[in-house]
Order: structure tokens, then C-alpha cells, then sequence
């Protein structure tokens, strides 16, 4: 058996979530059926890492390209499990320590305070490319055969968001877009603005605010690039960083959401480069 950095995250995850589940079973509906599923995973993880020796390539492409695989669907699932500790959602204390940090709520100003239809679709554009941060930078480098920063940088990038899943059962929170009015006026009439709202009012999972794991992927990712390949940092420099504005100018996300999901994802990356 070879279990790599990333296998035991994906492993030690479904074991902590099995754990919580198993303990608040009363409050998710079907939670065998969640068990039965990691059970599964953990099993398939097993089989993946049965041998040291070369496989034929789809399998060692699944083997290495699955943990990347549960960033989507570990937080489509984390949905259901938000209200699993809590039946409740603690905006009101978010909304204060935004208050109190930022003397007032960035999440609703920035977007009257910059009106403006271009800066906009930028922003959506770039809020957008998450879809594109999250893969981009692994595949640069597996396919440019550097297998040992490939595979650091899906560590960090599988421990920064599985940490920010972990917060979500025990602090719930929707995020300004549940709470209040939606962006009106010009802004709301651009094609990025229309195509970004309309795939997060299908695919967001509602309690998984706090902190932002939009925030924490795409700046772990810059950062990893920044250490393993100049060339790739520079590409996704303007992309994580529009999108991290985006988040608080689209109301997705309050801005301390973002500030929280940057500071963990700045410390996942000092642990990687100790451990690595």
C-alpha cells in the first residue's frame, strides 16, 4: 500500500465527517446512507494504493487526479451537513466581527461604491475562473512531468478546503446573497454577472459561508505557483486576485469570509513548505 500526503486527507476527512455524522444522526436525514458512502471512498482510496509499481494510465491518472475530484464533491454534499451541530445560522455574529474589522460592511458598499458595469464583469469573470484555479495549476505541472510539486500542491490544496468544510457544521453561515437584496440596476444586466448567479443559485451549498473556500483555494493555488512555477503564477495572479475581490463586490461572500479564508489558506502553505 502507497498512501500518499493527499490519500490520508481525503481519508482522515470522510473518517472526521463519518464521526460527526455518526454523533448528530439525528439531524441529517438518511445518515447511513452518508456512512455507507464513506465506507465506499475509503474502500476505493484502499484499492487505488494497493501497489507501488507502475499501473496502466487511466488508473494511475484516477489515482492521481481523484483528491481533486472531492473538492466538488465534498462541498456539494457539506449542503446536507451544515445544520447537522447547529440548527441554526450565525450571521448576525459574522456581520458583527465584519463591523468591527472593517468599520463597516464592504459586502453591500463595494458594489455602490464602484457602479461600475466594466469593473463588474471582470470580477464575475474572474469569480467565475475558480472553476479553472482549482485544476489549472495542478495539471500545469503533472503535465510538465513535475510530479513531486504536483503532488504538493494537491495536498495544499485538499487541506485548505477540507479545513474550511470542517468550520462549516459548527459555525453555519449563509453569507450576504441569502440575507439581503441581490444587486440591482446596470451591474445586474452584464452577461458574467447573469451566467455567475445563475450557476451559484444552483450549485451553492447554503451554510458554507465562513470562511470563504473560494478565497482560501484560489490563494493557496497562488501561492503554490509562486513557489513552483513563475511562469504559471503569473497567469493566475489577476484571476485569484479579482477573484477574491469578486466575492465581497458580487455579494457572495462578506469580507470576513475572505479575510479569514486567505489567513488559512497563508497557513497551509507555511505547514506544506515545512513538511515538503
Amino acid at each position: 500500500m502507497n498512501l500518499l500526503p493527499y490519500d490520508w486527507i481525503a481519508i482522515g476527512y470522510l473518517v472526521l465527517t463519518g464521526v460527526l455524522i455518526l454523533i448528530f444522526h439525528k439531524n441529517v436525514a438518511r445518515w447511513y446512507l452518508y456512512l455507507f458512502a464513506r465506507v465506499l471512498c475509503i474502500t476505493g482510496i484502499v484499492l487505488l494504493t494497493l501497489t507501488d509499481e507502475p499501473t496502466l494510465f487511466p488508473v494511475q491518472f484516477l489515482r492521481d487526479w481523484y483528491p481533486l475530484s472531492t473538492i466538488a464533491l465534498f462541498y456539494l454534499e457539506m449542503g446536507k451537513l451544515t445544520q447537522m451541530v447547529f440548527q441554526r445560522y450565525f450571521d448576525e455574529t459574522v456581520i458583527r466581527w465584519e463591523k468591527q474589522v472593517f468599520k463597516g460592511m464592504p459586502s453591500l458598499e463595494l458594489s455602490d461604491r464602484f457602479p461600475s458595469i466594466s469593473l463588474s464583469e471582470i470580477l464575475h469573470l474572474c469569480y467565475f475562473s475558480y472553476y479553472v484555479i482549482t485544476v489549472f495549476l495542478a495539471a500545469w505541472l503533472y503535465f510538465k512531468g513535475k510530479i513531486g510539486p504536483f503532488q504538493e500542491t494537491v495536498f495544499a490544496e485538499t487541506l485548505t478546503f477540507n479545513l474550511s468544510l470542517l468550520c462549516y457544521p459548527f459555525l453555519p453561515v449563509t453569507g450576504p446573497r441569502y440575507l439581503f437584496e441581490k444587486i440591482q440596476g446596470p451591474l445586474s444586466k452584464g452577461f458574467f454577472f447573469k451566467l455567475v448567479h445563475s450557476v451559484v443559485s444552483r450549485g451553492s451549498s447554503k451554510g458554507t459561508a465562513f470562511p470563504s473556500s473560494h478565497v482560501s483555494l484560489s490563494v493557496i493555488v497562488l501561492l503554490c505557483a509562486f513557489r513552483h512555477d513563475s511562469t504559471a503564477f503569473l497567469i493566475l495572479l489577476p484571476m485569484c486576485v479579482g477573484l477574491t475581490l469578486s466575492t465581497v463586490y458580487g455579494r457572495f461572500h462578506y469580507a470576513i469570509d475572505a479575510l479569514v479564508g486567505a489567513i488559512l489558506a497563508g497557513i497551509i502553505f507555511l505547514l506544506t513548505t515545512i513538511l515538503f
